[in-house]
């Protein structure tokens, strides 16, 4: 097990190194990305900003509570950025008949299609936006213990295996209909949804984003329990979520491989 877990990640390391030579080569694509990634985190900035100086309760929380939320939805979007940016041209290469040649290589087609793209833009990114998320926490009037950070941490983990499944699922609708970019912008425009506490959407939305698309899960709970506030659904729950999710991606997933029937058919 363990030396399987070696040879993935000197793949992985692979990848992120030639991932890297890419952005020394495009410099001026790379200078554009960041200044948009700055400007949507000025913009984040702002918005928690407003937050703070307008809105005194919502949906039963504290503002301070909301920019909580706000905070966790960013950290965990930007990880899956990072890992899973490789979703995006799945659709292609499927189209294009690249996924072909992937099929018969030594390596998990799966791992191949998820994260055969790092994004080094968004690693960089990524440290610099979690030094503002801390440096932001610290300025609010919030109960965090010891326990609720450690909480918060493993829940991070559900949080980061229903964002795999859910890519997963992308991953498998896109071997169907040769379509990937319109089905992760609908998911990015739900996972938006988590910026907010899911306790306060109506009753159908509200079990739709715990239970069927659980943005909640992966969100909400989290944050929830990073305050020690009362649960909207315990730590099993959540976590039984969580596992029956990828459970279902991977069944999803391998029901697409039997019916994929290659770029020349």
């Amino acid at each position: 097990m363990l030396h399987r877990f070696s040879y993935y990640f000197h793949i992985w390391q692979r990848w992120g190194f030639n991932a890297l030579q890419e952005v020394f080569v495009n410099r001026g694509t790379n200078l554009l990305f960041f200044s948009g990634k700055f400007i949507r985190l000025a913009m984040t900035l702002l918005v928690l900003l407003l937050i703070k100086q307008n809105i005194k309760t919502f949906a039963g929380y504290t503002n301070d509570q909301m920019i909580v939320f706000f905070l966790v939805y960013q950290f965990v979007e930007n990880i899956s950025s990072i890992f899973y940016r490789g979703v995006y041209n799945f659709g292609r290469d499927v189209r294009n008949g690249q996924f072909d040649f992937d099929l018969p290589k030594p390596i998990n087609p799966l791992f191949r299609a998820l994260m055969g793209n790092p994004d080094i833009n968004d690693m960089v990114f990524f440290v610099i936006s979690s030094g503002v998320s801390l440096y932001i926490l610290s300025t609010l009037q919030l109960t965090i213990t010891a326990a609720s950070i450690l909480g918060f941490s493993l829940l991070l983990i559900n949080s980061f295996v229903i964002v795999t499944a859910l890519h997963i699922i992308v991953l498998s609708i896109a071997i169907f209909t040769t379509d990937v970019e319109g089905v992760i912008w609908m998911y990015r425009d739900l996972a938006r949804l988590g910026q907010f506490p899911i306790t306060a959407y109506l009753e159908l939305m509200r079990f739709s984003l715990f239970f069927i698309v659980p943005i909640g899960m992966m969100i909400t709970i989290p944050a929830q329990l990073l305050m020690n506030l009362p649960l909207s659904y315990s730590v099993w729950v959540s976590v039984l979520i969580g596992g029956s999710f990828l459970g279902f991606s991977l069944w999803l997933w391998n029901i697409a491989l039997k019916n994929y029937t290659s770029a020349s058919s």
